[in-house]
C-alpha cells in the first residue's frame, strides 16, 4: 500500500482509492502512474515513460499526455503533486514509500484487457 496526499495505491492489486472509494484508471494510464510512483519523486523522462508503458509500440508525446491527464483528473484535488517538467518528463512530487524493492511494473498486453 502507498499513500499519496488523499490517494491509497494498492500497485499490486492495481487498484486506487481517493478519500476510500475506489477509482478506476485504464491501464495504460497505471502503468503510467506506477513508473511514476517507482520514481520515488525523482524526474521521469517521457523517453523513460513511452519505453516502459509502451515498450513495443511507435508512440507519440500526445498518447502520454493523454494519460497523464487521466491521471490527473483521477488525483482530484492532489493533482498538483504531478508536475510537468517542460520539455523533459514529470515527477511526481511528494516522494513515496514502496512496499519493496522488487518493481511494480505491470505489463498490460493481456489481451482480455484490449488496447488503451
Amino acid at each position: 500500500m502507498i499513500r499519496i496526499g488523499n490517494l491509497t495505491v494498492f500497485p499490486d492489486r492495481r487498484e486506487i482509492f481517493v478519500d476510500g472509494s475506489p477509482v478506476e484508471l485504464g491501464c495504460r494510464a497505471m502503468d503510467v502512474f506506477l513508473v511514476l510512483i517507482e520514481a520515488n519523486g525523482a524526474l521521469v523522462t517521457k523517453e523513460k515513460l513511452i519505453d516502459q508503458v509502451w515498450p513495443t509500440t511507435i508512440v507519440v508525446d500526445n498518447n502520454l499526455h493523454v494519460h497523464i491527464c487521466w491521471i490527473r483528473k483521477m488525483m482530484g484535488e492532489d493533482r498538483k503533486l504531478l508536475v510537468s517538467v517542460p520539455g523533459r518528463g514529470y515527477r511526481l512530487l511528494r516522494p513515496v514509500q514502496l512496499p519493496h524493492a522488487a518493481s511494480i511494473f505491470v505489463d498490460c498486453t493481456d489481451s482480455r484487457r484490449g488496447a488503451q
